[in-house]
């Protein structure tokens, strides 16, 4: 299977791939996932980490040394350090504007202060304009199982071909998630049970149209990428997907669609930045939506064909 890698656009001719990298097992740990990383993109890694007290300076320095040259000899990318004085947060932002991904690790510290501010990973998401990845599973190898989370209303194409340029395995899964809200107004009003299933179908048949039109977009191949659908609320559906096919890497377009968008992230990133057990790469895309109120949808056969010519309907646990 040939695949593209995709990158940000940068204005050095080598993309670079920024790890915010520290002396702890999870900063560790990111590192390694960021510098398999960029081996896929074919990128360099700058390591940003914090300036050591002066009590630790020597065995830290020793330790990021011993480490820089480990990931040198086994992974061939060219690493560079810098250390980092003052406001961690505001250095990795200015880094971002000129990097293909921001990687970190997932670390959680003060609850309080997550809960008003948010945490590391969700501040800094809020703040670049690059992919940043979350890394939550030991780096041992590239990702072979990348689930794609997917709003068919969003630019998601530049989403689905950046998750085929990080996947090695035979398995790219597209999951869109239908909202069966509508389903209960049917229920109440006693609708039978044959027009709830045609509703449900054809409004599977267009989701899985949709969902093949943007991994055609991406040109990751047929074979590159499987959709699949499933009905139920979106965080539930992911996660229990996630779950069930042990996924190693979600990869989920975060939606500019308003004033605020760029503050407030959206519940399907929250949750699944706190409840998810597969890293989580955060793509930031512009919203068709916002874009194109207008935009029609998409068409559906008139003659209904079975789904499996576009992909899978996913049955997961809430399904009745």
């Amino acid at each position: 299977m040939t695949q593209q890698k995709t990158i940000n656009p940068s204005t050095q001719s080598t993309p670079v791939v920024v790890c915010l990298g520290a002396a702890s097992s999870a900063g560790c740990n990111a590192t390694w996932r960021a510098a398999l990383v960029a081996r896929e993109l074919g990128a360099k890694l700058n390591i940003l980490h914090p300036a050591p007290q002066p009590r630790v300076l020597a065995r830290e320095e020793a330790a990021l040394r011993e480490l820089v040259e480990d990931i040198r000899q086994r992974t061939r990318v060219d690493v560079s350090v810098e250390a980092v004085q003052g406001n961690v947060l505001r250095h990795a932002v200015a880094a971002s504007r000129d990097a293909a991904m921001m990687v970190l690790p997932s670390v959680r510290r003060n609850p309080l202060r997550e809960w008003i501010m948010g945490t590391q990973a969700e501040r800094l998401i809020r703040l670049c304009r690059s992919p940043v990845l979350v890394v939550k599973r030991p780096a041992l190898a590239s990702y072979q199982r990348v689930l794609v989370p997917l709003d068919v209303r969003d630019q998601s194409a530049r989403v689905i071909a950046l998750a085929a340029s990080l996947s090695r395995g035979s398995r790219l899964e597209v999951l869109h998630a239908i909202d069966a809200g509508d389903e209960k107004i049917l229920r109440e009003l006693e609708g039978p049970e044959l027009t709830l299933r045609f509703d449900r179908q054809h409004r599977a048949q267009a989701a899985l149209l949709a969902v093949h039109q943007r991994v055609a977009a991406a040109q990751v191949g047929q074979s590159g990428a499987e959709a699949s659908i499933a009905f139920g609320d979106a965080a539930r559906v992911v996660l229990a997907r996630t779950q069930a096919w042990d996924a190693e890497l979600l990869v989920i377009g975060k939606a500019q669609r308003g004033l605020l968008a760029g503050y407030f992230l959206g519940g399907l990133t929250q949750c699944v930045l706190a409840r998810a057990s597969a890293d989580v790469l955060v793509h930031p895309v512009r919203s068709q939506a916002a874009r194109r109120v207008d935009a029609p949808a998409p068409q559906v056969p008139s003659t209904p064909s079975s789904p499996a010519h576009w992909g899978t309907l996913v049955r997961l646990p809430e399904w009745k």
